[in-house]
């Protein structure tokens, strides 16, 4: 049994490493990629990128390196930057440390301390310290997977981690689609989401946005793809649903994606309106992580059942 309090928490802790996460590597490959292009497309890169991690509404600065840069890993009025999102998981994990290994507490301590100590990027070889916070969250992942017990808890922080992975995948191939033939770069989404090697073992060299983005979405032996998420999303809420009451609902819509996804056609659909039908999934992805919320973490008209089970936490982005 758990607190809805410790169940937000965690299921916020698991989005907030594979943002972290995500968010350095897509900084790190984008900072390579543009260093031998011209301004105009450079710029163009940076703002596409912040489009991919869904922070447009919140960037009001230039679309240069540096700004950017600033803006995705250390401003402090970013929450989605890497610093806040590694001090917002840190606080996460902190609540729940009596339900959680202690070598997970460290390593979330440790990777927060490393990032208030850098100095940022400026202070220090950018890619190094990239490489640093990627290195931090899979050790935390590793953690998780290793040490941590099979119930509940484990159950919202893979939860969280995998619906924050379909979205962002998606997020991205939404925002990639929308960009000229001539700027689409296969090799760096694919490398955002770490399937690179993966794609070229399956489907050569040779890439299309249709192959990519049909690859995306139902690889099954990709991590990042939205349907191996899903499916991995809809295991996870089969088990909870057996000891959560109201959680039958959220599993539904997730078997339901997850089945358009593993036997439906998607060629048509993306070829009349790519950008619309990502945006369709995407939507209904945020929609689930919300129904989660609202039947596993708001309050309930049943007493007993809020006590035991649901106790509200505080908005998360």
């Amino acid at each position: 049994m758990i607190l809805a309090r410790h169940a937000e928490a965690l299921f916020w802790a698991g989005r907030q490493i594979e943002r972290s996460e995500t968010t350095a590597r897509a900084l790190g490959v984008v900072m390579q990629s543009v260093m031998h292009l011209p301004v105009v497309r450079e710029q163009s890169e940076w703002v596409y990128l912040i489009e991919m991690l869904g922070l447009e509404g919140l960037h009001t600065g230039a679309p240069d390196s540096a700004a950017v840069a600033h803006f995705l890993f250390e401003d402090q009025h970013n929450p989605g930057s890497v610093s806040q999102t590694v001090a917002q998981m840190r606080e996460n994990i902190r609540t729940v440390r009596d339900r959680i290994p202690v070598e997970l507490w460290e390593e979330v301590n440790r990777l927060h301390l490393m990032l208030v100590s850098s100095g940022g990027l400026t202070a220090q070889e950018p890619f190094d310290l990239l490489a640093s916070v990627r290195r931090g969250c899979q050790a935390l992942s590793g953690v998780v997977a290793e040490s941590m017990p099979r119930d509940e808890g484990y159950a919202f922080l893979i939860l969280g981690r995998t619906l924050e992975r379909a979205i962002t995948t998606c997020r991205m191939l939404r925002v990639s689609c929308s960009r000229p033939d001539e700027w689409f770069e296969p090799a760096v989404v694919l490398r955002i989401v770490a399937a690179l090697q993966a794609f070229r073992r399956a489907q050569g060299y040779d890439t299309d946005r249709m192959t990519l983005t049909t690859f995306l979405l139902q690889a099954e032996t990709v991590p990042r793809s939205v349907y191996s998420c899903l499916r991995t999303g809809e295991q996870r809420l089969e088990r909870l649903s057996s000891e959560i009451p109201g959680l039958t609902t959220p599993r539904r819509l997730c078997g339901r994606l997850r089945s358009e996804l593993e036997f439906g056609t998607l060629d048509g659909d993306l070829a009349r309106d790519p950008g619309g039908f990502l945006a369709r999934i995407e939507r209904e992805l945020m929609e689930l992580a919300e129904v989660i919320a609202a039947h596993a973490f708001a309050p309930t008209q049943n007493p007993l059942l809020h006590a035991q089970y649901v106790r509200p936490g505080g908005s998360q982005l």
